[in-house]
């Protein structure tokens, strides 16, 4: 508990001095942001030896470091596709666990956190219902789903079904149906847009 203690703390530290530093700072065009990321995301591909690809794979089966580029601007990479049961709109409850990891420049630190400890809740949602899931946690800057849990993660779910696990890369910038594909933290700075590294995604139905 002591550890999920302090993740929390960290994330709300961070958090307050984004939105310190978005009200003392010019705000960035959007075209700009996206440059920045796109950056950042460049050096997650590097540092990790990811291959970007433009298609999805005709056969379903990903290499192991390979991730396709979604019209989104989310990158995924597909480790277990599931059972073959999809969710079905407003009726699927989902219920997520993840491992996420972020570089934030503020503070010049790579950032991890778990969330498959019992220490927290999974995330949970009704298919087709996430974006309320994040408006409604929007403006608590304690709760990890104003961090880690947005509409990009609902999405991935037109892909694959029950039980299935994924990694992914959010971007601030990805944008899912004219919403914002990022969770609130990463897109609540005007002077940079935050992509975040899902190492692991479990997808569980009820």
């Amino acid at each position: 508990m002591k550890k999920s203690f302090y993740v929390l703390t960290l994330m709300s530290c961070v958090i307050n001095l984004i939105f310190t530093v978005s009200c003392n700072e010019d705000y960035l065009t959007y075209e700009e942001l996206k440059s920045d990321e796109k950056k950042r995301i460049e050096r997650i591909r590097a540092e990790k030896g990811l291959v970007f690809l433009k298609e999805y794979p005709e056969d379903g089966v990903f290499g192991e470091n390979e991730f396709v580029e979604l019209s989104t601007g989310i990158y995924l990479h597909v480790v277990d596709s599931g059972n073959g049961n999809r969710a079905k709109i407003n009726s699927t409850t989902v219920l997520i666990r993840t491992e996420v990891e972020y570089y934030d420049m503020y503070i010049d630190s790579t950032i991890k956190a778990s969330f498959f400890s019992n220490a927290y809740s999974p995330f949970e949602f009704r298919y087709g219902q996430a974006y309320n899931v994040v408006t409604a946690h929007a403006n608590n800057i304690d709760d990890p789903y104003t961090y880690f849990f947005s509409v990009g993660l609902e999405s991935i779910l037109s892909y694959v079904g029950e039980g299935a696990e994924v990694k992914l890369i959010i971007p601030g910038y990805s944008e899912i149906n004219n919403v914002a594909g990022g969770s609130v933290y990463q897109t609540a700075s005007t002077r940079q847009y935050i992509p975040i590294y899902y190492e692991r995604v479990k997808y569980t139905f009820y």
